[in-house]
């Protein structure tokens, strides 16, 4: 359900003037066409879209361009409340470009920070981070530390979602930190630095729930609990409550916990559908975890058949399916419960199947430029043939350039392709991981272990064994000195042992192991072959991105960011 905290977060966070015929609104203020584009925009798009559009005109005449991109961005919403997309993704995009033609900074940055969110359910997680780095650039270069704060959470959100929750955590610290820094200015009144701080404390209590550090979330449900409603901005209270109720809910104190759910849906009532199904998920896991199995059916039931899910949410229900499937069996109703764990397994899958279907306007865009282009260049052909002629000479020796060093890419390719299917190969005929790459090593320092007793060489292997099943190879703290005391043995045994085992000297041991295990997961694992090289590298024990490149291509012949996209082809 980290879509619906995601879809409430943004109707929480996001401040946007909303905006019958034309006719009906000419005569009225922007405050007046506006309160009628909140009253309909979570039940009426075409009679907000109507009013936005009237808004939008009121602001043409009077030449007021923030005002008019206001407008716009009513449109972008009342799409989203409505759950139309796409829609609210492809007026988002012209949105972005309106505030960009016009040099409306801050407008442009909204624009994209809307647009971000919604990749969540219209394309994928790697084009949400690219989009999260384009927000972070514009802010760093229009100096905006509001928008960098909203980048760098956002990002946090995405890392969440791939499962990089202790990354997630780093970022959400340093965010926390700025704000409990920061001083009223323009920018922030109190009450919105207040809210700042209460809303990333609840998504860093949340993301130690993850990590089961139920005491590091207390921590951060504290640092809520000091502020009071007064204190915060309309709505931000909410937090606090879900703060609580969640810990609670983990401690399975579940009367506790749904009094706090209760308490906070009551701090903002609202109709909007989105929000009542997750306050029908949230109080359907408890009465299924306190076993009124008919009950939480029937909550989770209701919830379900009154918000009607549509295709492009199937991918983030699957917790929701997950609980109902329980419930259901456990009240006997094995036929429902099948029937929503199908619908659970279906959930996710569709979680890798979603596209990306925003780029249809910016499309359109530079088809037109290129139109432009093309008349131009006739136009300057029929005027200055000589100057033509020179171009085209040019032109020849770019392509002639460019030829060479297509050529010289496809041959590249065409040999990383070729190493690639080599690796594969290795990985179906391996039958076991340490079989893909097993490097050997020419110059050792000790090639027998004569002289270290039999019951201490099995003791090492052994161990080597063991701490092999538990992955110790992936921690950055993986050492010779560490390995060895783990075993109960000193490094100059564990030196000899490895030598004369398997060949080869400790680091190349190790390297063989992580480079293996890379492969595999990267192979199998689709969440992982979103991460980013550098966060990839430090799961699996080293440091930097660079070092990680060097040991992967050393032993497989490939760059890690070639291996991913051609297992994302095969698969």
């Amino acid at each position: 359900m980290k879509f619906f905290c995601s879809a409430i977060l943004i109707v929480l966070s996001i401040s946007t003037s909303l905006s019958q015929s034309e006719g009906e609104f000419s005569h009225l203020s922007f405050d007046s066409i506006n309160d009628t584009i909140q009253k309909y925009s979570y039940t009426d798009v075409d009679r907000t879209i109507t009013a936005a559009n009237a808004y939008i005109l009121k602001s043409q005449r009077e030449n007021d361009l923030i005002n008019e991109w206001v407008g716009l961005n009513a449109i972008a919403v009342s799409y989203y409340h409505n759950r139309m997309f796409k829609e609210s993704s492809e007026q988002s995009e012209k949105n972005m470009h309106f505030a960009q033609k016009h040099n409306l900074r801050e407008q442009e940055m909204e624009s994209l920070a809307y647009l971000l969110d919604l990749q969540l359910v219209v394309s994928d997680v790697s084009t949400q981070l690219e989009y999260y780095e384009d927000l972070l650039q514009l802010a760093e270069t229009y100096k905006s530390d509001f928008y960098k704060q909203v980048a760098y959470n956002k990002i946090a959100s995405v890392l969440d979602v791939s499962g990089d929750t202790r990354k997630a955590i780093n970022i959400r610290k340093k965010s926390l930190d700025f704000f409990e820094n920061k001083t009223v200015d323009s920018t922030f009144t109190q009450k919105s630095i207040n809210s700042k701080i209460v809303m990333i404390s609840f998504y860093l209590s949340n993301s130690y729930l993850e990590l089961g550090k139920v005491d590091s979330a207390k921590l951060y449900v504290d640092k809520i609990k000091q502020f009071s409603e007064k204190d915060l901005d309309t709505c931000y209270m909410a937090f606090s409550y879900a703060a609580e109720a969640e810990i609670a809910y983990t401690e399975k104190r579940f009367k506790e916990a749904k009094k706090l759910y209760h308490k906070y849906f009551d701090v903002c009532p609202t109709e909007y559908d989105l929000i009542k199904i997750n306050y029908a998920y949230l109080i359907g896991k408890i009465e299924l975890a306190e076993g009124n199995y008919h009950l939480s059916s029937e909550i989770l039931q209701k919830g379900l058949d009154d918000y009607n899910v549509t295709s492009v949410e199937e991918g983030f229900m699957k917790d929701y399916y997950e609980k109902l499937a329980e419930a259901y069996k456990q009240t006997g109703n094995f036929e429902r419960a099948s029937f929503y764990f199908e619908k659970y397994l279906t959930s996710k899958e569709k979680q890798t199947e979603l596209k990306d279907s925003a780029k249809k306007s910016l499309l359109e865009n530079e088809r037109e430029a290129f139109r432009n282009e093309v008349n131009s260049l006739i136009t300057e052909k029929e005027n200055k043939q000589s100057y033509l002629n020179y171009l085209m000479l040019s032109a020849s020796l770019v392509i002639l350039i460019l030829l060479f060093v297509l050529l010289r890419f496809y041959k590249n390719k065409k040999a990383n392709e070729f190493k690639f299917e080599q690796l594969l190969a290795k990985i179906e005929a391996a039958k076991q991981s340490d079989e893909i790459i097993d490097t050997k090593d020419e110059d050792l320092e000790e090639k027998n272990s004569n002289d270290v007793p039999e019951d201490i060489k099995q003791q090492i292997l052994d161990g080597l064994k063991k701490l092999e099943k538990q992955e110790y190879f992936l921690k950055q703290e993986c050492s010779s000195y560490n390995v060895a005391k783990k075993i109960g043995t000193n490094t100059s045994y564990l030196s000899k042992v490895i030598n004369s085992h398997y060949g080869k000297n400790f680091n190349t041991y190790i390297n063989d192991l992580r480079i293996n295990y890379a492969i595999l997961r990267l192979k199998n694992d689709v969440i992982f072959r979103s991460y980013s090289i550098q966060s990839i590298a430090e799961e699996v024990g080293y440091k930097s991105a660079d070092s990680f490149t060097k040991y992967f291509k050393k032993d497989t012949g490939l760059n890690p960011s070639f291996y991913i996209k051609e297992i994302k082809n095969i698969a």
